[in-house]
C-alpha cells in the first residue's frame, strides 16, 4: 500500500468529535435553570432554598460575581451564562451531587463544570471575603478538640452532613439514644 493511500484511508476512518452533544445544546430551554429553578423561584421558595441553600432574593447576590465568571460569546458558540454557572456551583456545594448528576440536571458538560467550579468559588470568596472569616490556627485546634471530645472523632475539623442509622442497641445502655430515632448511630460525612 502506498503511503498516500494509507493516509487517505486513515482520514476516512477517523470519527468526527462532537462539539456539543445535542441534548446539552438544549440547555437554554430545558435545563434546570430555565425550568425547575425558574418555577421554584416563583412557586416554591422553600424548595428553592432546599436546592440552593438560599432564598430566591438571596440569590440576587450573583450580580456581585457575574462579571468575574461570565465569558464572552464567540462565533462558534454561546458562553454558559454566569447565572447557570453560579446555580451549578451552589447546587454542588449544597448537595454534593456528582458532576454526572449536575451535567444531566443543568445540561452542562462534566468537563466544563470541573473547569468553572473553582473559578466560581474563587469569585464568590472574592466578592464576599468581608463576610467570610477563615478560622485561625487556634480556631482549628479548638474545633478539632470539640470533635475529638464530643464525638470521639480525632483529626476532624468539620462535617458537611451526617446520616442516622437505626441499630439494635446493646442491653443496659443509653449511649445510642438519638432524637431522630430511638436507637441510632450518627455518621459524619
Amino acid at each position: 500500500m502506498h503511503p498516500e493511500a494509507y493516509i487517505s484511508s486513515a482520514k476516512k476512518k477517523r470519527k468526527r468529535k462532537i462539539w456539543v452533544r445535542d441534548w446539552i445544546s438544549r440547555r437554554q430551554d430545558l435545563g434546570a435553570s430555565a425550568q425547575l429553578l425558574t418555577e421554584m423561584r416563583v412557586e416554591d421558595a422553600a424548595g428553592y432554598k432546599n436546592h440552593l441553600r438560599m432564598l430566591p432574593h438571596q440569590f440576587d447576590f450573583y450580580s456581585q460575581v457575574e462579571s468575574a465568571i461570565q465569558k464572552q460569546d464567540t462565533h462558534m458558540r454561546n458562553a454558559i451564562p454566569a447565572k447557570v454557572k453560579l446555580e451549578v456551583t451552589l447546587t454542588y456545594l449544597a448537595t454534593g451531587d456528582s458532576l454526572h448528576t449536575l451535567e444531566a440536571l443543568y445540561r452542562v458538560g462534566r468537563s466544563t463544570i470541573s473547569i468553572f467550579l473553582p473559578e466560581v468559588c474563587e469569585a464568590i470568596y472574592s466578592a464576599l471575603k468581608d463576610y467570610i472569616r477563615i478560622p485561625s490556627r487556634e480556631d482549628w485546634i479548638r474545633i478539632e478538640h470539640g470533635f475529638r471530645t464530643k464525638w470521639n472523632f480525632p483529626g476532624c475539623v468539620g462535617a458537611l452532613d451526617g446520616k442516622h442509622i437505626n441499630i439494635f442497641a446493646p442491653d443496659d445502655t443509653s449511649d445510642y439514644y438519638n432524637y431522630k430515632a430511638p436507637i441510632a448511630l450518627y455518621f459524619w460525612h
